[in-house]
């Protein structure tokens, strides 16, 4: 059975965290990534990916369908950005 508060935390968690790879991203992009930048974005990353982990717990996404779904953006990056060496 779904618990609707908790599907509201984990969301607004992850909302939350969102943001704060942005942000940590923008001070890169701003100052440099290098020292404590490039340690905030592992954090920040870190904590982002364990909200990724509870919303597949909780049912809320399939963590094993995400997969084709990176493929599907590495291949779009390789056609539209400027970036070379990806793995698909």
């Amino acid at each position: 059975m779904r618990n609707l508060e908790s599907e509201v935390e984990l969301l607004t968690i992850t909302a939350e965290e969102c943001a704060e790879v942005a942000q940590v991203c923008a001070k890169g992009i701003r100052f440099g990534c290098e020292g404590q930048t490039l340690d905030n974005l592992e954090k920040e990353i870190g904590d982002l990916l364990c909200m990724v982990g509870l919303l597949d717990q909780y049912g809320l996404i399939d963590i094993s369908s995400i997969d084709k779904h990176i493929k599907s953006k590495a291949k779009k990056l390789l056609q539209y950005s400027n970036l070379e060496e990806l793995e698909l």
